[in-house]
């Protein structure tokens, strides 16, 4: 199964993050959701039918998103320059 591109996951995963945006957190994107599912959901074990990966993305809840999220936030901010940080920070607050 194509867990990138299927289209029918796609509409899943764009009502599960209507879900999250309605219900808890307005910013999360479909990005975001996906990431999650790929990065963390299924990183160990990828749903071998359509149904069993519809029912991962239904139960996916906000605080695995937001975790995983904070994770790869750290990881990315443990390899990043200081200079480049400092520029990052200047830009966002300009």
């Amino acid at each position: 199964m194509d867990l990138k591109h299927d289209g029918q996951l796609g509409l899943a995963i764009a009502i599960k993050t209507a879900q999250i945006q309605r219900t808890t957190l307005r910013s999360i994107t479909e990005d975001h959701v996906r990431a999650c599912l790929l990065g963390y959901t299924w990183f160990d074990h990828k749903p071998k039918t359509l149904n069993e990966a519809v029912n991962d993305i239904l139960n996916l809840n906000v605080n695995e998103v937001i975790a995983y999220l904070s994770n790869q936030a750290m990881i990315l901010g443990g390899q990043i320059d200081m200079e480049d940080l400092d520029e990052l920070v200047e830009k966002e607050l300009s």
